[in-house]
Parts: C-alpha cells; structure tokens; sequence
C-alpha cells in the first residue's frame, strides 16, 4: 500500500491540478521554485533577520494554498508568527518542519 499524501514519508500533491490539470504548467514553476524561497529563509534565520523571514514566510503562506499546497500556508503562517515574535528557537523549527513539507511537494494531484 503507498504512503497516504498526509503520511511523513508520502507525497504531496496539488489539490489545483485535482480541480484543473491545465495549470500544471504554474504549479511545477511554484515548485521548482520552493528550494530558492526555503534557501532564503534559511538564510534569514541565520542572520535572526526576523523581517525577511516573516515576509518570505508570509508569502509563502499567501501562495501555498493557491497553488493547490494548503499544508504549506497553514505551516508558513506557524513561521511568519514565530517571525513576528522574534522568536529564533522556534523558527529554525519551523523552518525545519516546512523544509520537510517541501520535500514531499510534487506536481501532480
């Protein structure tokens, strides 16, 4: 039996391109640009740049369910208000719980 797309190890697949495969032309430069967006976050969190961190992940949170990718919102919204908090501790988990959900991000329903 495959790994449910909620399961750690399983995929993640657009609910957009359930609704509309015409846009799997978007969806797979969302997410082939997903590894520049956490790369910059990640930077912003080692230099503790509160501010770029919380708008990076704010527009992440913004676009994520757009594309079809709602777990991502839900988890760049719990980093964009670890963000506001100043919180570091608390991002860098955050940071590594999204990079974990984008690893499982694919292009496909």
């Amino acid at each position: 039996m495959a790994p449910s797309p909620d399961s750690p190890q399983g995929a993640i697949g657009s609910d957009l391109l359930r609704e509309d495969s015409s846009f799997e032309d978007i969806v797979a430069q969302f997410v082939s640009g997903l590894s520049d967006r956490v790369a910059r976050m990640d930077d912003a969190v080692r230099a503790a740049d509160f501010e770029a961190l919380r708008v990076a992940a704010h527009q992440l949170k913004g676009c994520g369910g757009g594309y079809g990718y709602p777990i991502l919102t839900e988890h760049a919204a719990q980093l964009e208000q670890h963000a506001k908090n100043r919180a570091l501790e608390e991002c860098a988990e955050a940071l590594d719980e999204l990079k974990s959900i984008c690893r499982r991000v694919v292009v496909q329903p």
